[in-house]
């Protein structure tokens, strides 16, 4: 395979790598994309994702034209359970502003025990007497996600490692295939992000305040049960215990994500967001 035809792979199986519902890229785009309630945002997310994740792809490209590659494919295990932590502590911080702002997670408050909120329940939404003010995850917070993501490998990057990468005539061009995947990888997720954010807008009986409550809601919901769907993924993977099934590879974690998480925490914020709205409704009549 020569250099150009090489690259020119990369850059297509980064298309698909960003259209393909991946287990690493869908779940964290949708959770910020969603969270910021609009197409720009959405956007934003998809783009801070795969920036961190191109650079990631270019330097480990460079590594395998090196032959270093193995040291760094060795991290692929422990991928599942390093980005669930990370997407529970996302949620955790997005969840606590928006859902209990006066409650620190350790037991330390600084309100009386009788207003305090009941910690036990995860999926209560907003008080009265809690600061009204949305803050939704930010997109900046994907680039850790992009870079962290980026050390998982499925058939895509092996061809760019093993195939693309070593084929470069010189050690100045051994990124290369890395750069074209991850930038393809980035075209897809921008309109995908776009796609995401924008979701909510098309409800029509949703005000903007409806669309930035219940989007920020969602989207730490899904990090946080996000994040426990992948550390138990993580510690079955260390474990030795086969996760996929068969015929559905590497779309199982994904689909249980989306079935399990996405759709049941837009539900519930929808829900408990448009009940708030109705009864504070109620209570001005």
């Amino acid at each position: 395979m020569n250099p150009l035809i090489a690259v020119t792979y990369s850059f297509l199986f980064g298309l698909l790598h960003g259209i393909l519902p991946d287990e690493h890229t869908w779940p964290i785009t949708f959770s910020y994309a969603i969270g910021g309630g609009s197409g720009k945002q959405g956007m934003k997310a998809g783009f801070y994702f795969s920036l961190a994740f191109t650079v990631q792809r270019a330097i480990v490209s460079e590594l395998a034209y090196l032959a270093l590659a193995p040291f760094v494919f060795s991290i692929n295990r422990y991928i599942y359970l390093i980005v669930g932590v990370v997407m529970l502590a996302a949620g955790v911080v997005v969840l606590k502003k928006n859902i209990y702002p006066h409650l620190h997670f350790l037991g330390h408050h600084h309100t009386d025990v009788r207003h305090m909120e009941t910690s036990s329940k995860i999926l209560s939404t907003a008080c009265d007497d809690c600061d009204p003010a949305v803050s939704a995850p930010p997109a900046r917070w994907t680039l850790i996600h992009g870079f962290i993501a980026g050390f998982g490998f499925g058939g895509f990057s092996l061809f760019v490692n093993t195939v693309a990468a070593p084929v470069m005539p010189g050690a100045y061009l051994g990124f290369l295939p890395g750069l074209a995947f991850g930038v393809g990888t980035m075209l897809m997720l921008l309109a995908i992000g776009a796609l995401f954010g924008m979701s909510l807008s098309w409800v029509s009986s949703l005000t903007q305040e409806d669309i930035r409550k219940i989007g920020a809601e969602t989207g730490g919901r899904t990090l946080f049960f996000g994040g426990l769907l992948f550390i138990a993924a993580g510690i079955l993977t260390l474990a030795g215990i086969e996760i996929r099934l068969p015929f559905v590879s590497d779309y199982t974690l994904i689909s249980v994500f989306m079935a399990s998480v996405a759709v049941p925490a837009f539900v519930y914020s929808y829900r408990s967001v448009m009940k708030a709205k109705k009864q504070k409704l109620q209570q001005k009549q």
